[in-house]
């Protein structure tokens, strides 16, 4: 989802290319920047450094 909405892509067509209801994009995306997340993702933000933090 940050990827495709980083490349410029809409939330409508992320929407439809994820199956999911374009609000779901819209509110993952501001979550996301709430989090200060966008793409590229930090190098240091591995899927174990993830798993750290939520687990």
């Amino acid at each position: 989802m940050l990827r495709l909405a980083g490349d410029g892509t809409s939330s409508r067509e992320i929407a439809l290319t994820l199956g999911v209801a374009r609000s779901t994009v819209q509110d993952n995306l501001k979550r996301a920047a709430a989090a200060g997340l966008s793409w590229p993702l930090p190098g240091e933000l591995t899927d174990d450094a993830i798993d750290t933090k939520s687990g």
